[in-house]
């Protein structure tokens, strides 16, 4: 090693710590990031953190860098080098126990890392215990390996397989739980009023609970659960002291097992509920934390013991619900998953008889929730992300209140909200001199009202009628009636039971357009009630045409868009007689607007006008989405007329705007609804459809209009149909666009192309594979996937890989898609097999070698079970040679072992062999998944 590679260390150290540019600092990081995977860092890091007078930053990265070549390098080191290692880590640590606790902890964790990967090394615990546990000074050294040794079990960055990793922690963990709980009792026992050694043996007992290993009965025995407890009454020992009884308590929820256990733990509580009580009134947040982590930890762990024995357990309840009510939300939050299981268990046919010992408890929480639901006087200086917190908060609020609804009953829910409402309102009415209530007061029972919606009945009719009669006696306040109109939104389906409110609830959201801040939410509940009653809407069409062309020119375009689909459900169910009509009084002022705007040409138009012209054509989409009659074939179909009517300026805004997204995607969901909502009515209009999706790619290569024919293909290709032929031919045109345009760009360029043209071929080889399979097109669809295999963006990785499982499927297809005495298929899909057969012959060492390196090097994770679906695939279709592209693959991994190698082909070849193809690809997964931790993962800083 020279002295150069040493002083390059030191400089980039001095440079991270002392100086002051930036760019010089960011510099040096990467240089030491680089040196950190050298093998050269093995003894530069063991030379500086054993030099005589290195400063703290030497030292510290020293260690770092120990750590980081255990966990990814560790192949680099001979046995003996890592018996010299381990020997050298125990010295450092004990060398080290007076020093920095920073370093410490670092040499700490290399050595847990160390001990797990060293299978050799069969003495740990008596080692490192000898080495560190007979002096004091060594005592936290020591507790702290212990402490991190099982939480290292759980580190997936260090190259093991899953078998080794449950193999070593038997070894290291399992083995040794018992003995380590006696050393920890030694070490508190011992301690003298020693708070560090105190939490340092705390923190220790808590990590290996965590694992799972240790039996809570023989730790009840030890005194250690007593002094976990008695340890809460000291402030610093406080928060490792919430941590262990937490871990007890979530260890004893085996109620059936450890009922005798969870009886002397239980008492407990009643001293902690006057200890929580008193946090609160000290408005100690943070020990109002601790005390509901530990109420809240033992009511889920004893959940079915709650459901049967409530007045058992009234400490308990009161205990969470005195947490729930607790004005910091973080806090009051963490007790709803409390609620939500209790309901699920005491909405079970065996726990419903206790049902109305818990009334009392819900009831309180109803009103709990209603208050957290107030919005803050200072909401409004809170910043972005506080107010959309808040408000994800209140719908998380209003699924404790679906639960409480699932307990109480939907009426007594409703009633409390009501009844608030109604109190707030008679006080000013009673007494003029009062001061009014604040609008946050009246807001938090109306949203309470919404979130219950869910589990209403629509044949509710005790309260409901009263609530919406009540909506119109609030206060005209902008986020009052926001909130009110979501009412009316959220209850739509109740209003369908109850047509006489109809009236009454359009006027209300009508008027609510006039408001900026009230038009989102009145445009969202006019959609909602004429989806669900549309056919009690169709004698208020004549007052709803004039509201929906005045209005929806003055909202922004979500709005306007909710509002279209609101109209758009109420033609969908008028006579099919009136429908053309409708359609036009609706749909002609639309189209005349974009007719306008396409008509002054490209040249002429702004970034407006095309935006403009996109919002109308999502508007114009959303009717054909929506409105689609039940008419026999033959028969004119009014809707497919209309659309004969709009498709010149279709047309036009192509030919004008056509190569830009803002209009081009609006414009293709319009060809979507067409062709999925008219199918055959619609087929005239294909050979159009088919020329403008064409011209469009050609002319400006956007994905958008591969996505268009993708869904052509799935509606029209259907076996043995007319459309076959056609959108085989669609196919071939735009593949020959796809392929042009690959000539000048790389594959990462065009991603979304890429995407969607795989997307397209899938789509056909789903709906009749055979035109493509024997056809020369697909020789080159093959090779172009090829280079798709080295793509890096997701989706168009995706849509490539699940080409080739479809191809591969065909091939493998006959036995399944052909039935017994159909001898002309059965022969055409075995030529299909065949032909697929030939084609991977074709290309597939080189094939085969794509897929591997992916899997190994750079395919996301949850892509590796498709790839290895492909290579069982192939191993079916082509035994012989698919095997011998895999050894030839296996054979040139220099970093796989012999053993290694030879444990894989064996079990590969022997499930190969007979037949076991699901053998196959959890074969090649689980070699793939090793690997990439031993010798692919990416370092993580």
């Amino acid at each position: 090693m020279s002295s150069e590679l040493v002083s390059q260390v030191l400089e980039a150290l001095s440079s991270l710590y002392s100086d002051t540019d930036a760019t010089t600092k960011k510099q040096a990081t990467k240089w030491l990031e680089g040196f950190q995977k050298k093998p050269e860092a093995w003894q530069v890091a063991d030379l500086l953190i054993n030099s005589e007078n290195p400063n703290l930053e030497t030292r510290l990265f020293s260690a770092q860098t120990l750590r980081q070549k255990i966990t990814y390098d560790l192949r680099e080191l001979d046995l003996n080098a890592r018996s010299s290692l381990r020997d050298s880590l125990l010295q450092l640590l004990g060398a080290s126990a007076s020093g920095s606790k920073s370093i410490m902890i670092q040499l700490c964790l290399a050595l847990a890392d160390l001990a797990v990967q060293f299978m050799e090394w069969k003495t740990v615990m008596q080692d490192v215990v000898d080495r560190l546990g007979t002096a004091p000074e060594t005592a936290c050294c020591l507790l702290e390996f212990l402490k991190v040794l099982p939480e290292e079990m759980t580190n997936r960055r260090l190259p093991l397989s899953d078998k080794e990793f449950q193999e070593r922690a038997i070894d290291l963990v399992e083995s040794n739980a018992e003995h380590v709980m006696k050393l920890l009792l030694m070490y508190i026992q011992s301690s003298g009023g020693n708070t560090e050694i105190q939490e340092a043996t705390l923190k220790c007992l808590s990590s290996w609970l965590r694992t799972g290993d240790v039996d809570i009965r023989v730790l009840a025995s030890s005194s250690l659960v007593d002094i976990a407890f008695d340890g809460l009454a000291h402030d610093d020992l406080f928060d490792v002291c919430t941590d262990v009884v937490c871990e007890i308590l979530y260890e004893t929820r085996d109620v059936v097992e450890l009922k005798p256990l969870i009886e002397t733990l239980y008492p407990r509580f009643t001293p902690l509920l006057r200890q929580l009580e008193e946090a609160k009134v000290e408005e100690d947040p943070d020990k109002v934390r601790n005390y509901c982590r530990m109420f809240i930890e033992a009511g889920e762990a004893y959940i079915p013991l709650i459901a049967q024995h409530p007045e058992s357990f009234v400490v308990l309840l009161d205990g969470i619900l005195s947490c729930a009510a607790f004005e910091d939300l973080d806090i009051a939050k963490m007790t709803f998953k409390f609620w939500y299981e209790l309901t699920n268990t005491l909405t079970t046919p065996h726990y419903q008889q206790a049902i109305p010992l818990f009334q009392n408890c819900f009831e309180q929480l109803v009103d709990i929730i209603i208050i957290h639901l107030h919005y803050p006087d200072d909401f409004n200086a809170w910043s972005a992300a506080e107010r959309d917190d808040f408000r994800d908060f209140r719908h998380e609020m209003g699924d404790t209140l679906k639960d409480c609804c699932r307990i109480l009953t939907p009426q007594k829910c409703l009633i409390k909200p009501m009844t608030n409402l109604s109190n707030l309102l008679s006080t000013t009415a009673t007494d003029p001199s009062a001061p009014a209530p604040r609008w946050q007061q009246i807001e938090a029972p109306i949203f309470s009202l919404r979130a219950m919606g869910s589990e209403v009945p629509a044949d509710e009719n005790q309260v409901m009628p009263q609530i919406m009669e009540f909506l119109s006696k609030l206060p005209d306040h902008p986020k009052i009636r926001y909130a009110a109109t979501l009412v009316i939104s959220r209850y739509s389906f109740w209003t369908r039971e109850h047509p006489q409110f109809i009236t009454y609830q359009l006027n209300f959201i009508s008027s609510g357009f006039q408001n900026d801040e009230v038009a989102a939410a009145s445009a969202l509940a006019l959609k909602n009630l004429c989806k669900d009653c549309s056919e009690l809407l169709i004698d208020y069409i004549g007052e709803l045409h004039p509201f929906y062309v005045n209005v929806v020119k003055t909202l922004p375009f979500r709005d306007a868009l909710e509002v279209t689909e609101a109209i758009a459900h109420v033609l969908a169910v008028i006579p099919v007689s009136e429908l053309t009509n409708a359609l036009q009084s609706f749909c002609t002022p639309l189209a005349h607007e974009v007719h306008t705007i396409a008509a002054k040409g490209k040249a002429n138009t702004t970034k407006d006008d095309c935006i403009r012209v996109g919002d109308i054509l999502e508007q114009i989409s959303a009717f054909f989405d929506i409105i689609r009659p039940d008419i026999p074939a033959g028969q004119p179909h009014p809707c497919v007329n209309f659309v004969n009517e709009v498709w010149p300026i279709f047309t036009m805004c192509l030919a004008n705007f056509g190569g830009d997204p803002v209009v081009a995607e609006p414009l293709c969901r319009c060809y979507k609804s067409c062709l999925q909502s008219y199918k055959t009515h619609f087929t005239p209009l294909m050979p159009q459809l088919m020329e403008n999706i064409v011209t469009g790619f050609d002319e400006t290569g956007l994905g958008v209009y591969l996505w268009v024919a993708n869904k052509i293909i799935k509606e029209y290709a259907v076996e043995g149909s007319e459309g076959v032929a056609p959108c085989f031919g669609l196919v071939e045109r735009l593949s020959m666009i796809v392929f042009g345009k690959l000539n000048g760009q790389k594959f990462d360029d065009i991603p979304d192309v890429i995407e969607e043209y795989f997307r397209m071929v899938i789509a056909f080889l789903e709906c009749t594979p055979t035109p493509l399979v024997q056809s020369d097109l697909l020789s080159s669809i093959f090779q172009a996937g090829l280079a798709g295999l080295s793509l890096e963006q997701p989706g168009a990785l995706s849509a490539v890989i699940q080409f080739y499982r479809r191809l591969l499927g065909i091939a493998l297809s006959v036995d399944e898609l052909v039935g017994p005495g159909n001898a002309t298929h059965r022969s055409m899909f075995g030529q299909n097999g065949v032909r697929i057969a030939t084609l991977v012959r074709q290309f597939g060492a080189g094939y085969v070698k794509l897929l591997f390196d992916g899997m190994i090097y750079h395919y996301p994770w949850d892509m590796i079970s498709d790839v290895a679906s492909i290579m069982k695939s192939l191993a079916q279709l082509l035994p012989e040679e698919s095997a011998q592209w895999l050894i030839a693959m296996v054979n040139g991994f220099s970093n796989v072992s012999s053993s290694e190698r030879t444990e894989f082909l064996e079990n590969y070849m022997n499930a190969v062999q007979q037949k076991q193809w699901t053998k196959v690809r959890r074969v090649l997964s689980d070699f793939v998944t090793v690997y990439r931790r031993k010798h692919a993962s990416r370092r993580i800083a």
